[in-house]
């Protein structure tokens, strides 16, 4: 029979037979151009097929069918042969069975930990009563008065907050919320960004985070207050969380209500640390007094936020760094010289350009202490501005210059705080 009734025959592709002549599995009569089947074929195929549910691999049925042609069905050397083959196989069998049982128990067992992690007894993170005096008015900059708390070991999970001027908030479940701003972010899913994104781009932003945390560990001096700007809030915190001092208070930012609390409940379940702060608001209206943070980290936002408000983010958060405090950040770039950078959207090129990034770091009054490139990286990721060019990150840390005129000012507010209570809670 021709090799199409023979596939047909046997329920097995024309491309598969011919490998398996090609490895002497089968040793089929030619006419001409075209291979002609016999029987004994067919009883050949039958072989590779309970050989392969054996689990043998094809080059060893190749040996087990050479020696068989070679002497025979009946003979004792094929017949010891194929036996040394069948008991080389059970062993093996009967050690993988031992490792997948091994294994098995191992998921088990983490399946568990993980389901219990989830169904664990749950904390309630909330403002914490000592971060009270960090509150103002993000409108005129006046005290809050912060009334109708639920207060839970220290920690504010209820109450509604007002200033004179209008202004007016909440604190719901532990989350000080704006209303007024409050909104869903358009942005993919975490699973969604990591099936579009490569391995080497997921390694190039890791890279940029732990260097940036080595920056941090280096120069951050037992930081009061961290804050975190990050596109996919907490992104960052993930990384860091394992280094963040004790008595250090975290504050996290996000409009989206749903993110934020989604990263609160995980805090919740996964980790010790108690002090955070949860603000569900925008970056231009935050509630906190000036020159109040000691770290400030910049993670990719400065980009993003640009694009989407049309103000410059490190000129909107800077103010709220203290005296000597750090801004450090991660800041994706191209070269200005680089000839991909012509083909950038003219909208979109200041937010790319080294040289732009670095002269505003220089008009905030920062000192720079590191600042290191990685890259370049080339990707065609739908959820990323820049696609198919070659991308860097500077990874850098400043600290902010002192001002004799400003620590001045810092005084005199502080001594009209003692005057004046600052944020009422009634």
């Amino acid at each position: 029979m021709k090799i199409g009734k023979f596939s047909k025959k046997h329920n097995i592709t024309q491309d598969t037979i011919r490998h398996y002549i090609d490895m002497g599995l089968l040793v089929v009569e030619k006419q001409g151009c075209q291979y002609k089947f016999s029987e004994e074929d067919s009883h050949d195929i039958e072989k590779i097929f309970k050989l392969k549910q054996l689990d043998f691999s094809l080059t060893e049925i190749q040996e087990i069918l050479c020696f068989n042609r070679l002497e025979g069905d009946k003979s004792d050397a094929y017949r010891n042969l194929y036996l040394s083959l069948l008991e080389r196989k059970q062993d093996q069998i009967i050690k993988e069975q031992q490792k997948c049982n091994e294994i098995n128990l191992l998921l088990k067992d983490r399946i568990k930990e993980l389901k219990m992690d989830g169904i664990s007894t749950k904390r309630n993170l909330g403002f914490p009563l000592a971060a009270i005096g960090l509150l103002q008015c993000p409108d005129c900059d006046k005290t809050l008065d912060i009334s109708g708390g639920t207060v839970e070991k220290n920690m504010m999970l209820e109450a509604t907050i007002r200033c004179e001027c209008g202004y007016t908030a909440i604190i719901d479940n532990g989350i000080y919320i704006d209303e007024k701003v409050a909104r869903k972010k358009l942005m993919p899913t975490k699973r969604e960004f990591f099936e579009a994104a490569s391995p080497n781009y997921i390694n190039f932003l890791y890279n940029g985070t732990t260097t940036l945390i080595d920056y941090i560990q280096t120069h951050g001096n037992n930081p009061k207050y961290i804050m975190e700007l990050d596109n996919c809030t907490g992104r960052f915190l993930m990384h860091y969380i394992d280094y963040l001092p004790k008595n250090c208070t975290y504050i996290l930012i996000c409009h989206d209500k749903e993110r934020i609390a989604n990263m609160k409940k995980n805090l919740e379940l996964q980790y010790e640390h108690n002090h955070f702060i949860f603000f569900c608001c925008e970056l231009d209206k935050l509630p906190i007094s000036k020159s109040s943070i000691d770290i400030i980290i910049d993670h990719w936002m400065s980009k993003t936020y640009a694009k989407t408000s049309n103000k410059v983010l490190l000129d909107v958060v800077a103010p709220y760094l203290k005296q000597e405090g750090l801004l450090t950040g991660a800041f994706p770039h191209i070269g200005a010289k680089c000839k991909d950078f012509i083909n950038i959207p003219l909208e979109l090129r200041g937010y790319f350009n080294k040289n732009i990034i670095f002269e505003k770091l220089e008009s905030l009054d920062l000192s720079q202490l590191e600042a290191i490139d990685l890259g370049p990286i080339i990707e065609d990721n739908p959820y990323i501005d820049i696609r198919n060019k070659e991308l860097f990150q500077t990874i850098y840390v400043g600290k902010k210059k002192i001002n004799f005129e400003v620590i001045t000012s810092i005084h005199e507010q502080h001594e009209h705080e003692i005057q004046h209570k600052h944020n009422r809670i009634s």
